[in-house]
């Protein structure tokens, strides 16, 4: 990474940080100042006492315009390296009906693994079609753009506040937003797999939840919290997880019969029991100690524990921001490879209100010095790893108390309602 690149992903983070810091507090009882300075500037620069005047152009600009500057710097910066130049071998392999899941490029002698399935090949040789990385950037970058609209669209009469939280979180604006590897933006696919799914209650055509059920396939365990999301829909429930399941299967099917045992293995079994020291949970200290080594074993443990919490969810019924929310946090708890990037998938949580919002901020900034400083600078370059392995274990709590509250208030929720509604429950 380049001095300037390195400067300008610290000023964005940076920048990211104090804005969600000045939204979440703008609503907390606690600092009752950040609201009085909040309203004044919005009186002084808008004459007006409220924020109807807001509208959605007014928050996807800004991201828009320094997306497009994102885009302009890291493809003039480009090199071989870049893992855009991979995710372009992979769509001119696919363009070209070769298999896109094992590519060289640049000249490169070996071949490197791409471990995304039936979707994001789909929208690789979409952006392959250029010839150039450009063509690649600009698609996924329209994707990461996609999550602001989406979010208005699902995050009901509060839409302002929560879309502007989304739109300046360190979930989404470093890591999606503005990055400096275009595999960053591919987990924007999957933040809209599961935004999809929130929108499953009002949108019953079979065509919405088709294309979340396609989505669902660029990153495998992104099909989980989809899985989850149709909890509260009664006994309609079963027909969406068939048809998840059967569109999931179908596209695995397909890529099997297109390019072989190579797609399953790199994009679902390799993705399953991929395992790296550069892991921001419990197994930054598990694989780094020699203490756990990737299995089948241990990869069946992993699905099985995100089955039970499909499980859960669907059997308690769970509202759909919860439902997804809950093995989604099991993602994060069991995966074995959870680097920041992939703390994107996070975005969704931030519908569930102001506490898990503090709880994600705290999160996303411990694994943003952990990987950056810890990781990075003391563990690679000096050989200090305990304040990486100390830090990997606090994160691991942090999800295992953010799944115990947001499955405690759903559980006072359901309570609620059946006291308020002994008949229906």
């Amino acid at each position: 990474m380049s001095a300037i690149g390195l400067a300008g992903s610290t000023l964005v983070f940076v920048a990211s940080f104090t804005l969600s810091f000045i939204l979440l507090a703008y609503r907390s009882p606690a600092l009752p100042a950040v609201r009085r300075g909040v309203d004044r500037l919005r009186r002084w620069l808008t004459g007006r006492s409220d924020w109807d005047w807001l509208r959605l152009w007014h928050l996807l600009l800004p991201v828009a315009v320094v997306s497009l500057a994102n885009v302009a710097w890291n493809v003039s910066s480009a090199h071989c390296s870049d893992d855009s130049y991979a995710i372009l071998a992979s769509g001119l392999a696919a363009l070209h009906g070769q298999d896109p899941f094992s590519v060289a490029f640049c000249g490169h002698s070996y071949a490197t693994s791409i471990p995304y399935g039936l979707a994001e090949v789909v929208l690789d040789a979409l952006g392959a079609l250029s010839g150039s990385i450009l063509g690649i950037w600009l698609v996924w970058q329209l994707f990461a753009l996609a999550v602001i609209p989406l979010v208005w669209n699902v995050a009901g009469e509060d839409r302002r506040y929560t879309t502007a939280l989304v739109a300046v979180s360190v979930l989404y604006l470093p890591n999606i937003a503005t990055n400096l590897g275009v595999e960053n933006l591919v987990v924007a696919v999957s933040v809209l797999t599961m935004l999809y799914g929130l929108t499953l209650r009002r949108a019953r055509g079979v065509l919405v939840r088709g294309v979340a059920a396609f989505l669902s396939t660029a990153r495998f365990p992104a099909v989980f919290p989809l899985l989850g999301s149709s909890a509260s829909l009664g006994r309609r429930r079963w027909g969406e997880l068939a048809l998840v399941v059967g569109v999931f299967s179908v596209a695995a099917g397909l890529s099997w019969w297109w390019w072989g045992w190579n797609a399953i293995q790199v994009v679902y079994l390799g993705q399953f029991a991929r395992a790296n020291s550069e892991s921001l949970n419990l197994f930054a200290l598990l694989i780094h100690e020699g203490w756990f080594q990737p299995s089948l074993a241990a990869a069946a443990f992993q699905g099985a524990g995100l089955l039970v919490l499909v499980l859960l969810v669907q059997l308690r019924g769970y509202a759909p921001a919860v439902a997804s929310a809950v093995p989604l946090l099991g993602v994060m708890i069991f995966s074995q490879y959870l680097n920041y990037h992939f703390l994107a998938w996070l975005i969704p949580l931030v519908l569930l209100g102001t506490t898990v919002n503090w709880w994600l901020l705290t999160f996303a900034t411990l694994a943003a010095v952990n990987e950056n400083v810890f990781y990075w600078y003391l563990a690679l370059d000096q050989g200090i790893w305990w304040p990486y392995e100390i830090a990997g274990v606090v994160l691991l709590a942090i999800l295992l108390a953010l799944l115990v509250r947001i499955v405690r208030d759903e559980e006072a929720r359901l309570r609620s309602r059946v006291e308020e509604h002994p008949t229906a429950g």
